[in-house]
């Protein structure tokens, strides 16, 4: 190869690798990993919680308490508007022990509930009507988007609490709004955006980095002895759909479960936390 040819090979990669190196610079700092792996055994309390409000897609407080042996292998996976944990908790407390052992785990979603009106009203109304962002109609959330499991072991028995989940909520009308009428000093970003547009299909337009408005989750949660304990409250704007379980068994139980909240599909560049989400 001539020296005139050789230098234009490598001018042409070094182009390359230049335009290329903003798109994996910000992936990597918007991505926050963490992985535990706990072998532990005696008398435990750990307390984790894990997301905010309004920029992960949920938030996931956990305590665990008492005496016993357990294993824990977590994995947290964020970037913004977006959150994944799977984790594996398994645990066992001596016959002698002098008290039980509790796993509590609360996830509670980002994303909107169905909405009633107010009395003036009193009827169903979606949490992205227009009256209700600019505030002319006043409305409360149906559900409280929680997704609670707690399970105590009693001495001498064993227990299991495994769970995948995934949840995102992207910015959307609200966000728009608030940014026009200068309420927020949020940066709005059409591009990490949703917004309402009757011309299309399923009436929703999305920018290209927009995460999407989910959560899914697969959950095992056992005890051979002792008490299970459910709380679920959730609902969607968009599909209409309500779920409430409260549950309370004392004794053995198990419960294998796997629930899918589907809102709004991510843009076609939205971040993917697994490799699943890629059927959306």
């Amino acid at each position: 190869m001539r020296y005139r040819d050789w230098m234009a090979v490598v001018l042409i990669v070094f182009f390359v690798m230049v335009i290329a190196a903003p798109a994996v610079a910000r992936d990597r700092v918007e991505r926050f990993e963490h992985a535990v792996d706990y072998r532990i055994g005696g008398l435990i309390n750990i307390e984790r919680s894990i997301g905010d409000p309004c920029t992960t897609g949920a938030v996931r407080n956990q305590k665990i308490s008492g005496y016993g042996d357990m294993t824990k292998v977590e994995v947290v996976k964020i970037s913004p508007y977006i959150m994944s944990i799977d984790e594996k908790t398994d645990w066992s407390t001596a016959a002698d022990a002098i008290g039980k052992l509790m796993v509590a785990t609360t996830i509670e979603l980002c994303a909107r509930p169905m909405s009633a009106a107010d009395l003036n009203y009193n009827d169903i109304i979606h949490t992205y009507h227009d009256a209700v962002i600019d505030g002319r109609v006043s409305a409360y959330g149906l559900s409280e988007q929680i997704w609670a499991t707690q399970i105590s072991t009693e001495p001498g028995q064993s227990g299991s609490y495994h769970a995948d989940f995934i949840a995102a909520y992207g910015p959307g009308p609200y966000d728009k709004y608030a940014f026009e009428q200068g309420l927020t000093a949020v940066n709005y970003d059409p591009e990490k955006s949703w917004w309402f547009d009757s011309s299309r299909e399923d009436g929703i337009d999305r920018g290209k980095y927009y995460v999407g408005n989910y959560f899914n989750i697969d959950q095992y949660a056992y005890t051979s002895g002792g008490e299970l304990k459910r709380f679920i409250s959730m609902s969607s704007p968009f599909s209409n759909a309500n779920l409430y379980d409260d549950l309370d068994i004392i004794g053995m139980a198990e419960v294998k479960e796997s629930f899918n909240m589907h809102n709004i599909r991510r843009g076609p560049e939205g971040i993917q936390l697994t490799w699943w989400e890629r059927l959306f």
